[in-house]
């Protein structure tokens, strides 16, 4: 792998992205999501691990497990709390039923419990199998979660935390990508009229290349977009992808903003 040489100030990040192992062939893994948290609203975020014929138990065990460092770094948080194991997990019908240890319903607000059992959901409703999601913990069925004794709704599906999914959602590149000639950026989105723009962006922050995509569906729907950006840089360094839609107010700014900080390659 190229050596990175970068400030003194981007060094502790640049060695967190440049450890992360290059992903196995596909057909030899298991590629599922996982959903955390940035900037109030949920983050999707993509692991990849030895092909499994439990995904949905793989999703929920590496939910668990956190944001890895270099998400950590770019603001990817959990509000799972740590601590918490996976005791049990079957599908019926479209219905998940996920049986978590004690640990999974300690400390935290409403929006804190609101925004786990969210995560949750999110994460095991990205299977076909499964529609809804049921919770218990300890082996019991619950009605709420401490903290603030949040009501638990039984089932939950992606309707019920409409309120924390982003406008723009990222999937391809994952934070800390390695990136060379070209970028695929693609994922989902609700955005005015469905038109994204895509920009490259070098470590000193200036636009590299630009395009502009439609997601699938727009303006109170939820739609897939892709587009393949290339791009060029003289030396390897960090770079940011940033993903955003239309000025829709006029004020200059864009209404929605995704950044996923990568590692762009000469």
């Amino acid at each position: 792998m190229r050596r990175v040489l970068m400030a003194i100030g981007l060094a502790a990040m640049l060695a967190a992205l440049l450890g992360q192992a290059a992903p196995a062939g596909a057909a030899d893994t298991s590629v599922y999501q996982v959903w955390f948290q940035r900037g109030g609203k949920l983050w999707l975020v993509k692991r990849e691990q030895p092909a499994t014929t439990t995904p949905a138990r793989a999703a929920v065990q590496a939910l668990l497990a956190g944001p890895d460092v270099a998400e950590a770094d770019a603001g990817v948080a959990s509000q799972v709390p740590t601590g918490a194991d996976l005791l049990g997990l079957s599908v019926a019908g479209g219905t998940a039923t996920v049986d978590l240890s004690g640990r999974f319903g300690a400390g935290g607000g409403t929006a804190s419990v609101r925004t786990r059992l969210a995560q949750l959901t999110y994460t095991l409703t990205q299977f076909p199998t499964i529609d809804r999601v049921r919770l218990r913990v300890n082996g019991s069925a619950v009605s709420t979660l401490t903290g603030d004794r949040v009501h638990v709704p039984q089932p939950m599906t992606r309707d019920t935390w409409l309120g924390l999914r982003p406008a723009i959602t990222v999937w391809n590149p994952p934070i800390g990508s390695h990136l060379q000639d070209a970028v695929r950026v693609s994922g989902n989105a609700d955005v005015y009229e469905a038109r994204l723009h895509i920009q490259v962006l070098n470590a000193a922050g200036r636009v590299i290349a630009t395009a502009r995509t439609s997601a699938s569906c727009g303006t109170g729907c939820w739609g897939g977009y892709t587009v393949a950006v290339p791009f060029s840089v003289v030396k390897d360094q960090l770079g940011t992808i940033v993903v955003s839609d239309d000025d829709a107010d006029g004020n200059g700014v864009p209404d929605h903003r995704v950044r996923v900080p990568v590692v762009l390659l000469a």
